[in-house]
């Protein structure tokens, strides 16, 4: 059974079709391949909430809730980017 989350529940204040809109007006996703604006945005919203104090940990903890990721758009964060 799905349940909405904390965590979903905050980026609702954050409304995507607006964000996507911000992105391509300002041209901000011109060089990326595959680490996505939004993706982006939903690690470092995730990483003020949580507390992470490394990069690491943000790793370790937005991948520990891979089955929320379909749910938020989003996708497993990679140490490498």
């Amino acid at each position: 059974m799905y349940s909405i989350t904390t965590f979903q529940e905050l980026m609702k204040g954050l409304p995507r079709a607006a964000f996507d809109q911000a992105v391509a007006r300002h041209n901000a996703a011109k060089y990326t391949k595959h680490f996505k604006p939004w993706n982006h945005m939903t690690a470092m919203v995730y990483a003020q909430a949580s507390g992470a104090p490394s990069l690491r940990a943000l790793e370790t903890g937005f991948n520990a809730h891979a089955s929320h990721h379909y749910h938020l758009g989003a996708s497993m964060l990679k140490r490498s980017t």
